[in-house]
């Protein structure tokens, strides 16, 4: 085979490839489905454990309402407030009933910490899932399941505090395995990555979920939250 033929075949054979991945935008839909087909009221917790010894952590106490297309997360402790969120088709819905951010959310606040973890008001309200600017990079094989690995670019002029954001989606349930979120720099900020999973009315369910917070000057670890969702009684 001449040189050129060989070139041509091997640019045949990479789109052929490419081809075969989905566009972001479905497999982004298979997120936004997967979320908004579960009904369930479970107990969970958010517990952040500072990188720094000298420094408290912080535990929130929660329950997970989640019927369809809304989800209700009530937080006891330390204070009484509720976030409802409204996963739509086009965008999500972020309010708070309660304490001294009551009201809807709007990009001025998303940045804010939820009760001081690492959690943030961006984050719940999954913003990114609904990102118009990326592609499928490739698949991978994790938590006992095959996923498409997916890159993302914020919104030009948005308010997101990432600049860019990979995901791991699992290709036949829609699950959200992992996401990374990098800063202005390509500096890698915030980590988050589902360590276990529970099966609940017959669909996948978060059980606990691990939040790294990173230093982008040092590449670092500040902090580390866990979210569990307990099982269901059986009682």
């Amino acid at each position: 085979m001449k040189p050129l033929a060989l070139v041509f075949f091997a640019l045949s054979t990479a789109a052929a490839l490419a081809a075969e991945y989905p566009p972001a935008s479905a497999v982004l839909q298979s997120i936004r489905h997967a979320q908004a087909t579960q009904k369930m009221d479970l107990k969970g917790s958010l517990e952040t454990q500072p990188a720094d010894a000298s420094k408290r952590p912080t535990e929130a106490s929660f329950r997970l309402i989640a019927d369809g297309t809304n989800l209700r997360y009530v937080f006891s402790d330390p204070e009484p407030v509720t976030l409802h969120l409204k996963i739509g088709e086009n965008d999500s819905e972020l309010m708070q009933t309660g304490g001294t951010d009551a009201g809807k959310f709007t990009p001025a606040n998303f940045s804010k910490k939820i009760l001081g973890t690492d959690l943030s008001y961006e984050d719940l309200a999954l913003k990114f899932i609904y990102w118009s600017r990326g592609a499928v990079e490739g698949e991978d094989h994790m938590k006992t399941m095959d996923v498409w690995k997916i890159r993302l670019q914020a919104p030009p002029g948005g308010r997101s505090a990432y600049r860019e954001v990979v995901l791991w989606v699992g290709k036949r349930t829609g699950a959200l395995v992992r996401a990374e979120g990098f800063d202005a720099n390509g500096k890698l900020i915030k980590r988050f990555e589902v360590i276990s999973a529970q099966v609940v009315n017959g669909l996948w369910v978060l059980q606990r979920l691990r939040i790294e917070a990173f230093d982008p000057a040092t590449g670092k670890l500040v902090s580390r939250t866990s979210m569990t969702i307990d099982a269901p009684s059986t009682s």
